[in-house]
């Protein structure tokens, strides 16, 4: 079981690559590593979705319960930090001069974290040195699914206590190898018109947070007024039309 089963399904957003590509990339890469050790040879690190059968844990929930992580070896996909690329001048791909829609998009640079827990640490790094080779060989996959650039600067970091992944405190023999895997996913999204009302009602909470002045003291704040541009003493766009005077000399 991950944390997407535990989601409930009247969230506004739906779970897809168009909608939430940080979960989206978390998902795939557990349904990776999954798929990857259902298949492995009886006794080398098994994973089936039967709790009493596998013989590793692959999930993203943290922290995994002492007591299934002390019977087995256990992966933890975690994303971390995310970061837009300003790519180009605010993001702007198209403009419809005929609804004034605007559609932008840019690459988000994520990197996912596969910590790797046994009891031994060759063990754990044998697993994370698995878990990195697999993410190069089937990198094309992860393209295929939406992913750039993924598979290229996969690395993988030395043996440590496993910290807070362990809940309560772990047995001093447990060991966390950690694979980091950075990737670029494309995020494009649309901004209409119909957006307005959206902001207006949101821009009203914030003026209304920032300055929650009553309506009758709002009004009767002192306004400063600008004077409008002149020339010589007669405003800009208001010249009245004068009778054209003439003197004859005789």
């Amino acid at each position: 079981m991950t944390s997407f089963d535990l989601i409930p399904p009247s969230l506004p957003d739906p779970h897809g690559i168009g909608e939430e590509p940080l979960a989206f990339t978390t998902r795939l890469y557990i349904l990776l590593l999954q798929g990857l050790f259902k298949y492995m040879p009886e006794g080398s690190w098994r994973w089936s979705e039967d709790e009493h059968l596998t013989e590793i844990v692959i999930t993203d929930q943290v922290p995994i319960p002492r007591d299934q992580i002390e019977r087995r070896p256990g992966i933890v996909v975690a994303g971390g930090p995310a970061q837009y690329g300003n790519l180009s001048l605010d993001q702007m791909r198209t403009i419809d001069k005929a609804t004034g829609a605007k559609t932008r998009t840019d690459l988000i640079a994520i990197s996912m974290q596969i910590s790797c827990l046994a009891k031994l640490g060759p063990e754990a790094r044998r697993i994370g040195w698995i878990c990195m080779r697999h993410i190069r060989t089937f990198k094309t996959m992860l393209q295929r699914a939406g992913l750039f650039k993924v598979g290229d600067d996969v690395s993988i970091g030395p043996e440590s206590p496993p910290g807070a992944m362990v809940s309560p405190e772990p047995d001093s023999e447990l060991v966390l190898v950690q694979v980091t895997s950075p990737c670029f996913i494309q995020w494009t999204e649309r901004d209409t018109p119909q957006d307005a009302p959206a902001l207006r009602a949101i821009e009203a909470h914030i003026a209304a947070g920032i300055n929650p002045l009553p309506v009758s003291a709002q009004t009767e704040r002192d306004v400063t007024v600008l004077r409008p541009p002149t020339v010589r003493g007669t405003p800009v766009g208001r010249f009245e039309s004068q009778p054209l005077r003439t003197t004859v000399k005789t």
